[in-house]
């Protein structure tokens, strides 16, 4: 019987089709050198100069062995290697490099430019079906950066999951119930009646935006007989859906909390909670007995004294209607960086109700924007805030989703506008659609110099023999990976930075060769299918980003 090895990192490398071939060939030398099981982890190397992919598992099993990892690595690789696997080479002391054939690669460039609309999609995931709640803004004003940020990285995620071959659905959870909404009608209310020339105070913890005195004075103009507190709800949310259409940014469902608290689930939950026994009273309040469930989790309140329920409670009943209602398998919601303590409760209450590890809670950090070097004061509720609308008209849609993917969500994001607004190639969105740009006009002017651009589908690609060449192919080649592994990370900032090293590499590619030669015919054909394989590339990647490739520039 063979020894398992536990590995504390399991690779989700493996589940790739990119190296899946890689990983079922290491494990079967694996079993038939050492009779041992293991899923070897197979990843990137830090440059292309090691080669494609990269190993360690040689050091994973020298306990087993009882040899040195350099010694288990020449062992490894002294057989037949795997198809399309060109080399195996023995690194350092014990790491083993795989390169790709170049007929593997050369062929995966006619796929792709035979088939450019389905270049980087992988085959649909059996059962799996995902949510994605994000952006969720309480509808009491305009869309501020907070809600751009979650607006790219949330569509984002939701677009790399469907590229990566899941199904996959968008949720905004309106928040159009509770005492924001209450809020925000008397503030309104209010500012009508100054309007009218009468004394009316906003109350305490309402809204004093000036974006409220607009809407009272188009309320009023319009002649309007609809209730005030609804007609400037039905306004803003109306607003949100069309600054988030305008923002490449759309949602299949919008969850309306008001009609979501009258259909009896949230006492159905609270009742199973109380069946459950994971309440208590106390303080003439219910509270959830978090803290029995994980250590690290205070208890909450889920209804109050006065008998009203606490957000709490219709957030638990919400998230237990995607999974038991819609039969969602995993649901990722995003949320603003003051939720850290609400992910707990939430984690929490779905555990106490049998639904553990399916709710994955993802916290996007704050942004903040910087003018001349200098950081811009914002307050939503005082009116002091730079709107979405106000951020696209200023730097527009590319570039403000470009900076908004291009750093980790989980990290604090500071917004330079003077860069974001720069058409320069410092600009790196600039830079990347530039490239993308360039190509569309380097393909028409072959054409233009009548070159068959129908022929590249028969290129001869091992006329490429250039490093710049091999570089750009096998760059190319990591896209598909690229997109998996921003869906099983569920890290958008992956494929910016991505588009941005293969825009690089097609610049640098592009300085040292002249791509179109009607001497040497072959050898342009050649490379007219190697860099119109890479504006795919761009292109499809920039969809996922939610950014335009154009033509020109």
């Amino acid at each position: 019987m063979r020894k398992p090895i536990e590995i504390k990192k399991y690779s989700m490398m493996n589940i790739f089709k990119t190296n899946r071939t890689i990983v079922d060939w290491l494990a079967g030398r694996a079993a038939e050198l050492y009779d041992v099981d293991v899923v070897p982890d197979v990843f990137e190397p830090e440059s292309l100069d090691f080669g494609d992919w990269t190993t360690n598992l040689p050091f994973q099993l020298a306990r087993v062995a009882r040899k040195s990892p350099a010694d288990i690595a020449t062992e490894i690789v002294d057989a037949e290697l795997p198809k399309n696997i060109s080399s195996a080479e023995v690194a350092g002391a014990g790491y083993i490099n795989f390169r790709i054939s170049k007929d593997a690669l050369a062929g995966m460039v006619l796929s792709i430019i035979s088939e450019p609309d389905r270049w980087g999609f992988s085959s649909p995931e059996k059962n799996v079906k995902i949510q994605v709640e994000f952006v969720s803004a309480n509808p009491t004003g305009p869309m501020n950066i907070v809600s751009a940020r979650a607006a790219a990285v949330g569509s984002t995620i939701a677009n790399a999951l469907r590229t990566a071959g899941y199904d996959v659905s968008t949720e905004f959870y309106l928040n159009d119930a509770g005492n924001q909404i209450r809020l925000l009608g008397e503030s309104f209310l209010a500012r009508i009646e100054q309007l009218r020339g009468k004394s009316a105070e906003i109350p305490e913890g309402g809204y004093f935006g000036e974006y409220l005195l607009d809407y009272a004075r188009e309320y009023l103009s319009s002649g309007a007989s609809e209730n005030p507190q609804e007609w400037i709800l039905k306004k803003i949310t109306s607003e949100q859906k069309s600054v988030l259409k305008k923002f490449n940014t759309e949602f299949d469902v919008w969850f309306s909390e008001r009609e979501f608290r009258s259909s009896g689930k949230v006492e159905e939950v609270l009742s199973r909670l109380r069946d459950g026994e994971h309440t208590y009273i106390k303080d003439g309040a219910e509270w959830f007995a978090a803290s029995k469930i994980a250590d690290d989790v205070e208890d909450f309140v889920l209804v109050k004294s006065d008998g009203e329920w606490a957000y709490g409670l219709v957030d638990i009943a919400y998230h237990i209607n995607k999974f038991e209602e819609r039969g969602f398998d995993i649901v990722y919601t995003i949320l603003g960086p003051d939720h850290h303590g609400h992910r707990a409760r939430l984690e929490t209450a779905m555990k106490a109700l049998g639904h553990p590890d399916k709710l994955k809670v993802l916290i996007l950090q704050q942004v903040n924007l910087i003018e001349n070097g200098e950081k811009i004061k914002m307050s939503k509720r005082a009116g002091k805030i730079i709107t979405m609308t106000e951020l696209i008209d200023d730097v527009g849609v590319d570039a403000a989703r470009y900076f908004f993917l291009a750093r980790k969500m989980e990290a604090h994001l500071d917004f330079d506008l003077d860069l974001a607004r720069n058409t320069s190639d410092e600009n790196p969105v600039y830079y990347i659609q530039y490239a993308y740009a360039r190509i569309r006009s380097i393909i028409e002017f072959a054409q233009n110099k009548g070159f068959d651009v129908d022929e590249i589908v028969q290129a001869d690609l091992s006329l490429l023999q250039h490093p710049e060449e091999h570089f750009l192919i096998r760059k190319i080649y990591k896209y598909p990976y690229t997109i998996e592994k921003t869906a099983r990370n569920l890290q958008p900032h992956i494929i910016p930075f991505y588009l941005y090293d293969l825009a690089k590499l097609f610049h640098d590619f592009y300085t040292k060769h002249r791509v179109v030669d009607e001497n040497e015919k072959g050898l342009s054909v050649a490379r007219l299918a190697l860099i119109d394989a890479v504006a795919i590339t761009i292109k499809n990647g920039l969809k996922i980003c939610g950014i335009s490739a154009p033509d020109k520039m």
